[in-house]
């Protein structure tokens, strides 16, 4: 992983939720001590153009869940994750 150069402002972070849940994901952050956690449910596997957005904004793909889980829908969703260092 590298650490990008940029600090991700609230703001930035807001742009990238609201794309994220207008594409129909599911996004959770988890703020560490050292680093933020992002995880996406996604009905279908994800497009390039959402993984490079994130990867610009410092969000390196970790791993996808082999299990999948259901949404309050009742719509069963894949999981995957990213990681962005402090």
């Amino acid at each position: 992983m590298h650490k990008p150069n940029t600090k991700l402002g609230p703001a930035i972070m807001a742009g990238i939720l609201d794309m994220l849940a207008r594409h129909g994901y599911e996004a959770e952050l988890k703020p560490g001590q050292f680093h933020m956690d992002l995880n996406l449910g996604h009905i279908q596997p994800l497009s390039p153009e959402i993984i490079g957005i994130l990867r610009e904004n410092g969000f390196e793909y970790c791993f996808l869940d082999k299990a999948t889980y259901t949404d309050a829908n009742g719509t069963i969703r894949c999981r995957s994750h990213f990681r962005r260092p402090y």
